[in-house]
């Protein structure tokens, strides 16, 4: 197991998994508004070392289509773009079991 995977697992012990789309806006999020969403080269290398197993070139090849995600909402949201959250769903009332 690399260095840190511990606390990057769920409640049951397997890997969080997050959509290509939600790591898009996080990168959109740590670039700040208006910055050209991208990752340097620095922070590939250091992905591959707490990895420990894979190469900078294979998280940046993974990775690509993330950042290009990522430059496309930056310009969606560049053009005026709003997005709208999902709504949470009505509670239904609560039943309890009777014995």
């Amino acid at each position: 197991m690399a260095k840190g995977a511990e606390e990057a697992t769920g409640p049951k012990g397997g890997q969080k998994t997050f959509t290509a789309e939600t790591v898009a806006v996080l990168l959109l999020a740590v670039k700040g508004s208006g910055a050209t969403p991208s990752i340097s080269k620095q922070q590939y290398e250091m992905m591959s070392a707490l990895d420990g197993t894979r190469t900078a070139d294979s998280f940046q090849h993974q990775l690509r289509a993330v950042t290009a995600k990522a430059r496309e909402l930056q310009a969606r949201l560049d053009g005026g773009e709003k997005f709208e959250a999902v709504k949470a769903a009505k509670k239904r009332g609560i039943y309890l079991a009777t014995s």
